[in-house]
């Protein structure tokens, strides 16, 4: 009986040994190593974050996707800025002709030194007609806050010269009344762009209107 528990016992060690010999040669081999119980939740732990860098990559992407359309839109809002530039430019009134310079075509330039002071160089409108002898020509314009209308009229009229006329000049001063001279004598140089004519008369009221004027007909 002893010698039979003997042998089972060397059966059972041989078989133990047996095991550790294949557990060691598996390891010699490279073969896979069972992973600790303690490695599975950093396992688990790597595969979430590994999922949500994927996830944050793709969101990303997913964000960046837009940014070329909000692009294009603030460039064709660009776009549509100079579009309305330009006709609100084109829009624009022109100058009206004339008015660079003294004699400019369609100008007035105004000396006028009683009773108040005016001077200057306007753009307006000048009206020269001169038809059957006779040469007519009117204008109005505002210089420096004053309003200023001038008249000439000429008989026998017959060309570019000297000639004697009547004249109407008027200023009217806002801040000092106004001051009229009506077919007052004088005389004036006619050119074929315009004339000039210097005056000094008495108001209607006693004071005396002085000055000189240039013009230039519009074309």
């Amino acid at each position: 009986m002893a010698d039979r528990g003997n042998r089972t016992d060397r059966r059972a060690g041989g078989g133990r040994r047996r095991g550790a010999r294949a557990r060691h040669e598996g390891r010699t081999n490279g073969g896979p190593r069972p992973l600790p119980a303690r490695s599975l939740p950093l396992l688990a732990l790597a595969v979430v974050t590994g999922l949500g860098l994927t996830a944050c990559r793709a969101g990303s992407v997913s964000t960046a996707g837009p940014a070329p359309a909000t692009a294009s839109a603030s460039a064709a809002s660009a776009g549509t800025g100079v579009e309305t530039a330009d006709a609100a430019t084109a829009a624009e009134p022109s100058a009206p002709a004339g008015g660079a310079g003294a004699g400019g075509p369609g100008s007035l330039t105004v000396d006028i030194t009683s009773p108040v002071d005016v001077a200057g160089h306007v753009s307006t409108a000048v009206s020269c007609q001169s038809t059957a002898r006779r040469y007519v020509e009117s204008s109005t314009a505002t210089i420096e806050g004053r309003t200023v209308s001038q008249g000439v009229r000429v008989a026998g009229y017959d060309g570019p010269g000297s000639y004697p006329a009547a004249i109407t000049v008027s200023v009217v001063a806002p801040d000092s009344g106004r001051y009229t001279i009506d077919a007052v004598p004088a005389t004036v140089e006619i050119t074929s762009a315009g004339g000039s004519v210097s005056f000094s008369a008495n108001t209607s009221g006693g004071r005396t209107l002085a000055g000189s004027i240039v013009w230039a007909c519009s074309a």
